[in-house]
């Protein structure tokens, strides 16, 4: 019961937390910690198999990529202008063929599976960037392809049928993809306290003994797969709309090694750690730009830097800070 108590009153804190930014922030400081959102609700995803599946996965650009771009494919052929079908339909499209390439990807383990899903998105990224996807939509598919260079510009669409202010958009636009963190956050937490997330982790501690005694082991990873494939897609979409453009490097493994180190400096054992790190990432890379000509070499520094701080990822060493701060609060210490 206490540890239900805590929990709930972290998560009014965070929705409290959450709901004061625009009070609090510039409007460009609330779009960094929208970015910051969108890519914890990825991470958080991804976490899924590489924290509790113990699988390394390169390839979840793909499903990120797909979730902005579908929706963008749909406003330009089909008249969509709904903020929300455009996130249902690249959910949906992120989700299916995160089923059809898990299926595939969980017969292999360890590096080999890491190889696949890394496969499997630069095919997918190839489909975008040489412009085969959009030479299905003919002349007109071919012709935005030219002129966007593989890219979509996307206006803003409207949300619950009506059309938002332009000065207040990106105030609207934060509480709901403050409210897609919240909501995806919630429902991992109940996820990796189901049985299917014990069993998942069981699988991860040792794959030997678990289908031993009776865990079917490739379904749960493919079942953990296309979860956090559907979790990419979700975010893909929300980031497509904050920067109101898609572009084929949301579709590139650069993105996946970048939701992988921020898992990793979040801590990938920590149900908090990809969200931490996401948050971290973002705000490192933000302090890079400072430094416009040596952005890399600043980054890569401060990313080392935190690494060695932090060595078991930001959310233990906070935690370890807290657990010391209340020893030394303690009754009887000095």
């Amino acid at each position: 019961m206490g540890g239900r108590g805590a929990t709930a009153r972290w998560g009014l804190v965070a929705v409290i937390g959450l709901g004061a930014m625009p009070g609090l922030l510039s409007p460009y400081a609330l779009i960094v910690v929208s970015h910051a959102l969108v890519l914890g609700i990825a991470c958080t995803g991804v976490n899924l198999l590489l924290g509790y599946g113990g699988l390394l996965s390169l390839g979840h650009a793909a499903y990120f990529g797909l979730g902005a771009y579908t929706g963008g494919f749909l406003r330009l052929f089909a008249g969509l202008g709904s903020l929300e079908g455009y996130l249902l339909s690249g959910v949906a499209a992120s989700t299916l063929l995160a089923a059809l390439v898990g299926a595939l990807c969980v017969r292999a383990t360890r590096i080999y599976f890491t190889i696949l899903t890394l496969a499997f998105a630069q095919t997918v990224h190839s489909l975008f960037i040489a412009g085969i996807v959009f030479r299905l939509a003919g002349d007109v598919g071919k012709g935005l392809f030219f002129v966007g260079e593989g890219g979509l510009y996307l206006p803003r669409l409207t949300l619950a049928g009506l059309e938002v202010a332009p000065e207040r958009f990106h105030t609207i636009l934060y509480y709901l993809i403050a409210a897609c963190f919240l909501g995806s956050t919630t429902l991992m937490w109940r996820i990796v306290g189901s049985p299917f997330g014990k069993a998942l982790q069981a699988i991860r501690d040792n794959e030997t003994r678990a289908w031993c005694i009776g865990i079917r082991v490739r379904l749960y990873r493919w079942t953990a797969f296309v979860i956090s494939g559907g979790f990419a897609g979700l975010a893909g979409g929300l980031a497509g709309e904050l920067d109101r453009q898609v572009t084929p490097e949301q579709l590139h493994w650069l993105l996946s090694a970048q939701l992988v180190i921020a898992i990793v400096l979040g801590g990938s054992r920590h149900f908090l750690g990809p969200a931490i790190g996401a948050l971290a990432v973002t705000l490192l890379h933000e302090v890079a730009l400072r430094a416009s000509l040596s952005h890399g070499l600043v980054l890569g520094g401060l990313l080392i830097a935190a690494v060695f701080a932090f060595p078991g990822g930001v959310a233990a060493g906070i935690t370890g800070i807290v657990g010391k701060l209340k020893v030394l609060r303690a009754p009887g210490r000095s």
